[in-house]
């Protein structure tokens, strides 16, 4: 384990106000103490504020805003009882296009299976369809993971739900948070956007050789003072967990942490099966238009109908005003304040 994500391990597990002495840290590091406050200095200079008390020790009084790598190391070797979480590689990256993009040229050029890709601010951020994801703010979580299944193409649209609820199944359980599942791959709270997946693959014959599952979630912040303000698009659909949290912001590197971890989990999950059926009953649990009118723009026009849940395939079931069952595949949902 690196020095520096040893060294905010010890402050995390201290526990909020905790302290930790300079030679628990040292003896930790294999080091001087001389070179932890060396350590602790540099960290301090990068927007994490660590505080001294002679006669206790050293605590970690502030954690930074935005995503900071080493701090997201610490808090998956914490989630993780000290050890790297197995079989997944964690890549950070200042700025790119996309973490889709990215991921597709890192597996391009032969990286390991599986990994992940974050970046503090995207500049061509994208969903479904083609639209523009806003991913600009500090409070926003931008990852994309990449697989190598070996699975059927079929299965894709599953996956997507699939990670989808086991997302959502992470941020009700670790942060108590009522999110839901909004058929096809968003994450709503009363009636507001709080994260989008897009899925994509290669497919050779016919097995899909390359998964790449992004993720935009929308931590901290309040949209109404993103870029354009409360006319903006975005401000008019979005919300954040940190809205959800009564205001109150969440560690970031902590959620992004569980994301990861989640991730990883949903995937081996996945491969291994334990999503066929009803995904194990959490559709049920999490489905945000179950008994719901909603409208579903298709190819061909739209149509509505009763929101009657989602077949073994992940298609979303309607019933008409007629009284007749439709599956819709593929398509966009609107319900009320929900966005398409």
């Amino acid at each position: 384990m690196p020095e520096t994500t040893a060294l905010l391990t010890a402050l995390l597990e201290a526990g909020e106000g905790g302290f930790v002495s300079g030679e628990e840290l040292a003896r930790r590091l294999g080091v001087s103490r001389v070179s932890v406050w060396a350590r602790l200095q540099k960290l301090q200079a990068e927007g994490l504020a660590c505080e001294a008390v002679r006669g206790r020790g050293y605590r970690l009084r502030a954690e930074p805003a935005a995503l900071h790598p080493a701090m997201l190391a610490a808090y998956l070797s914490l989630r993780h009882h000290g050890k790297t979480p197995p079989d997944i590689n964690v890549i950070f990256l200042p700025e790119i296009d996309s973490t889709n993009l990215e991921a597709e040229r890192r597996l391009a050029a032969g990286a390991q299976t599986p990994f992940v890709v974050f970046a503090a601010r995207q500049t061509a951020g994208r969903g479904r369809l083609g639209r523009a994801w806003h991913s600009a703010e500090a409070g926003g979580l931008y990852l994309s993971f990449a697989f190598q299944p070996k699975l059927p193409p079929a299965r894709m649209p599953k996956f997507t739900l699939w990670m989808a609820l086991r997302m959502c199944d992470m941020l009700n359980k670790n942060w108590h948070l009522p999110v839901r599942v909004k058929w096809p791959n968003d994450l709503v709270h009363e009636g507001r956007k709080l994260a989008g997946l897009l899925t994509e693959a290669r497919i050779d014959a016919d097995l899909m050789r390359d998964l790449i599952c992004g993720l935009g979630l929308n931590v901290n912040g309040d949209p109404a003072k993103w870029a354009g303000g409360r006319s903006a698009p975005a401000a008019k659909v979005a919300g954040t967990l940190q809205q959800m949290n009564d205001g109150k912001a969440l560690p970031i590197n902590a959620v992004a942490a569980d994301v990861v971890l989640a991730g990883g989990r949903a995937f081996a999950e996945f491969a291994a099966g334990k999503a066929d059926g009803l995904f194990g009953g959490l559709w049920e649990k999490y489905d945000a238009l179950h008994g719901k009118e909603v409208t579903a723009a298709l190819h061909d026009g739209e149509l509505q109908g009763r929101a009657a849940g989602v077949d073994e395939s992940g298609a979303l079931k309607l019933t008409l005003p007629d009284g007749l069952r439709r599956v819709i595949q593929s398509g966009d949902v609107s319900l009320g304040g929900y966005g398409a």
